[in-house]
This record gives structure tokens, sequence and C-alpha cells, in this order.
């Protein structure tokens, strides 16, 4: 059992890693990125966790409320960090515009 939760330790580092190398490719290197993308990523290995150990307990419930309950609320700073990252096309036209007249 306790490989399985050092198997997520060393996806958590993988992840935060790969955040880290996307976000300095990108030139947005900043603090709310790290924030938002750490936070992204222990909320989806403390999904994972939780899963792994309700799973083991048998207690089938616990899986689904975890998996809907900690999955949802990963999903918020995924977005807020995919969005810092990859502004939309159509923001970046507009300042472009204004910028070029």
């Amino acid at each position: 059992m306790e490989i399985v939760f050092m198997f997520f330790g060393m996806l958590m580092l993988l992840i935060q890693y790969g955040i880290w190398r996307y976000s300095k490719s990108k030139g947005k290197d900043t603090i709310p990125i790290q924030i938002c993308g750490f936070l992204a990523n222990f909320l989806l290995i403390f999904t994972l966790a939780w899963g792994y150990a309700s799973l083991l307990e048998h207690e089938y419930q616990a899986v689904a409320m975890g998996f809907v309950f900690f999955g949802g609320l990963t999903l918020i700073p995924t977005i807020i960090t995919y969005r810092l990252l990859n502004p939309s096309l159509k923001k970046t036209k507009d300042r472009s515009e204004t910028l070029s007249t």
C-alpha cells in the first residue's frame, strides 16, 4: 500500500515539473500560475489517493463521492491555470489591433 502512495508522490512531482516546464516555455512562469497549477495537481493526486484508499476499504460510495467532489474541485484551479497560460485568441487579436493603431 505504501508503494502506491509513494507512486502518487512521484506522479505529483512529475506533473508539477511538467507544469513548470510548460509555463516556462510559454514565458509565463509567474507565482499565480505556479500556485494554481500546484492546487490543481494536489487535488488531482488527492482524488486518486482518496479513491484508492476507499477501494481498499470497500467503501464504493466514498469512491464516488471523492471523485465527484474532489474531482470537480480539481477543475477550478485547472481551468484557471489553463486560462492564465493560454489567453483566448480573440483577446490577443484585440490587443494587437489596439497596439498597432
